[in-house]
């Protein structure tokens, strides 16, 4: 752009000089930006802290882009716009993902809503392993491992029928206690 030594006649300064005082606020707009939201982690890997900052940069092109191709809908906040952007780059392997029968409940049922095709089966949601009986007062301290078959919520022996469910369940939403006998 600049091949010539062009001097401007009113502040004789080079042409090159005007241009880069027009436009050095932008570098200090960009440096904020990345500042505000940044991908970096304290690190003494220089090259992924160079990689860290090219994201960062990345992630403000791609914004820019976005708004000026849909006018219509421009994401006006940063925050959402690069929480949208994470998602859909993390989304077709979150799908992948999903697909693998062995993970364990707990993350197959997080991972339920990324599935590209739901399967027939409704899988229960995830349970705890261990935990205090819903039912029973907090004294009594009562840790099990059980949950109701309607609900999931975890129950002791002594407030589960042979069918594991809460009376509370079993009995339409009262919270009437049963004898075992």
């Amino acid at each position: 752009m600049h091949d010539d030594s062009t001097i401007d006649p009113y502040t004789n300064k080079p042409e090159i000089i005007l241009d880069y005082n027009m436009t050095k606020g932008g570098v200090d707009t960009v440096d904020k930006m990345c500042n505000t939201y940044s991908v970096g982690r304290r690190t003494k890997r220089w090259p992924l802290a160079f990689f860290f900052q090219l994201l960062n940069i990345a992630g403000i092109n791609s914004q820019i882009l976005y708004n000026g191709t849909h006018p219509e809908s421009p994401h006006k906040s940063r925050r959402i716009f690069l929480k949208t952007l994470a998602l859909s780059w993390m989304k077709p392997f979150l799908s992948e993902r999903a697909a693998i029968p062995t993970l364990p409940i707990d993350i197959r049922h997080f991972l339920s809503r990324y599935r590209q095709t739901q399967m027939d089966e409704e899988e229960e949601p995830p349970r705890k392993i261990r935990g205090r009986c819903s039912i029973c007062a907090r004294k009594k301290n009562r840790v099990t491992t059980i949950t109701c078959s309607i609900c999931h919520q975890l129950v002791c022996k002594e407030h589960s029928v042979n069918v594991i469910t809460r009376h509370k369940c079993k009995e339409g939403g009262s919270h009437r206690l049963l004898d075992k006998s």
